[in-house]
This record gives structure tokens, C-alpha cells and sequence, in this order.
């Protein structure tokens, strides 16, 4: 059996599924925006006290050492407070974070390419998703 036979038919049992399934078991998500992010004013708002979030552990033993306290900035992933030294990218402030986030062309002894756009990331005040192996960490990233 070919290849694009194979294809063809995994495609053709999904697709019947597909279209014979109940529409009440289907799952429906509403798209919410926040208004409050487009306020000129709405930095001049206080800002509520954060939750109590249970701890997270860095992603496969990642560690950070800081040589000179005076480089360490402060940035917030996933609403978790996260201290980093200057340099870093949001990439690897993710791993010490926690957060796994999928890459490809990245590698930590190679140069940025940031080509393959796989670890695209959403940050607090940017139009659209920035990759993250390639943007630095700033103060109060959120």
C-alpha cells in the first residue's frame, strides 16, 4: 500500500467522522479581548495584589547564577515573578520560569537564527507574537 493511499484513506475515516458527529458535543471558545490594554490610562490604575500561585519548578534542572546583583531585572511569565540576569532571552526566562515552550532552530551553544518561528510567544504590549529565542528579556516583561 502506498503512502498517499494510506493518506488518502486516514483522511477520508476523519473527515466522515468529522462530519457525522453530534453538534451538541461540539466545543465552542469565545475569543475575549481586553479593552482595559488599550486605555491610555489604564497604567495610571492601581494594580490589583497578585494571587498566591503555586510554585513551579525550572525546566530540566535550569539554573541562574548571578555574578553582579546590580543585573538582575525582574520580568512576569505567566503571572509568576521570575528574577533573571540582563542578557537573557525570553526563551530562557521561560525555562527558568517553568514554562516549556516548543522550539526548533534553537540551541543554547548556537547562534539565533530564529527563523523557524516555532516558539512564538505572546508578550504584554506587543501587536503580534514575538519569537522568543530572539527577543531579549526587559524589566517588567510581562
Amino acid at each position: 500500500m502506498g503512502l498517499g493511499l494510506l493518506a488518502s484513506r486516514t483522511l477520508r475515516s476523519t473527515s466522515s467522522k468529522l462530519l457525522t458527529t453530534n453538534p451538541k458535543s461540539t466545543i465552542l471558545r469565545t475569543i475575549v479581548s481586553t479593552p482595559d490594554l488599550h486605555k491610555p490610562d489604564a497604567a495610571a490604575e492601581p494594580a490589583a495584589p497578585e494571587p498566591d500561585l503555586p510554585k513551579r519548578t525550572p525546566i530540566a534542572g535550569a539554573r541562574v547564577h548571578f555574578p553582579n546583583p546590580d543585573d538582575v531585572i525582574e520580568v512576569f511569565v505567566d503571572g509568576y515573578p521570575v528574577k533573571i540576569p540582563k542578557g537573557m532571552t525570553v526563551l530562557q526566562a521561560c525555562s527558568v520560569a517553568g514554562v516549556d515552550i516548543p522550539r526548533f532552530c534553537y540551541h543554547d551553544r548556537l547562534s539565533i537564527a530564529g527563523n523557524c518561528r516555532m516558539c512564538l510567544v505572546e508578550v504584554e504590549k506587543s501587536p503580534k507574537p514575538v519569537a522568543s529565542c530572539a527577543m531579549p528579556a526587559l524589566p517588567d516583561l510581562r
